[in-house]
């Protein structure tokens, strides 16, 4: 796996400055709370503030030395959680100093190093080539700042940029359950060019295109609602999109 919108419409190079970007607002972001600020419970997630970082943590370290993979999508949540728990630290600004030397090992040193045609095994049984792999790395630090941010009431944007990047490529073929219903969606963020969605048993197509059941919705929204973390009220198609990932 590996083609399709992720390969075909973005370039690693877009990806990689977004990862920078993102990655140093998080950190930033991490860096600038008091170490108490680490017990505070975060909306919708059973982690506190610093066991969300430290999850982020684990996330970059998968990217370039655990190699573990979940089988299946719905194992995902529990390998999150084991090497969440084999993780001790907890204080903030211990995590800011391991997060910016692993992201700087991750997105300096090793990521530039693997060619984009190399295919590896990702979460969820499935495999993959860097560029959609490297989006779903962005989503933890976009999403989890998110997250951090409403825990300790801070702003926190999620640019019309990112949210493009975002956007579901074939690799989350893997989360699709293997009992939905054949349905397309035509996804209309912003300005941006649409993008069709076509979902089977098991299976996500994505490309740019019209056709399908039409979801319009602002970027950042669409971000907050894929993620599960905000779904806008009146939004049957979105709902019925929504409605055929597993959550993991």
């Amino acid at each position: 796996m590996g083609g399709g919108y992720g390969a075909a419409v973005t370039g690693r190079d877009e990806v990689m400055a977004a990862l920078h970007a993102s990655s140093g607002r998080f950190i930033d972001l991490v860096a600038s709370l008091d170490p108490e600020h680490g017990a505070r419970p975060v909306p919708g997630l059973v982690w506190n503030v610093g066991e969300t970082v430290a999850h982020v943590l684990t996330v970059v370290r998968r990217g370039y030395a655990d190699r573990r993979r979940s089988p299946t999508a719905s194992a995902t949540a529990g390998l999150n959680q084991q090497v969440l728990d084999e993780t001790p630290d907890r204080d903030l600004p211990v995590l800011v100093a391991l997060l910016r030397e692993d992201v700087h090992t991750a997105l300096d040193v090793v990521f530039p190093k693997i060619p984009e045609d190399r295919t590896f095994d990702f979460h969820g049984g499935m495999r993959t080539t860097m560029t959609p792999a490297l989006r779903i790395v962005l989503g933890e630090f976009v999403v989890h700042g998110y997250d951090v941010a409403s825990a300790v009431d801070r702003p926190w944007t999620i640019t019309d940029e990112e949210a493009r990047l975002l956007v579901p490529t074939d690799l989350l073929s893997g989360w699709v359950r293997p009992d939905a219903a054949e349905a397309s969606y035509e996804l209309r963020l912003g300005d941006a060019t649409p993008v069709r969605l076509d979902v089977g048993p098991g299976r996500l197509s994505v490309a740019e295109g019209t056709g399908g059941t039409p979801i319009t919705i602002e970027p950042s929204a669409f971000v907050l609602a894929f993620y599960g973390r905000r779904i806008p009220p009146d939004s049957d198609a979105l709902i019925g999109l929504l409605s055929n990932f597993i959550p993991s």
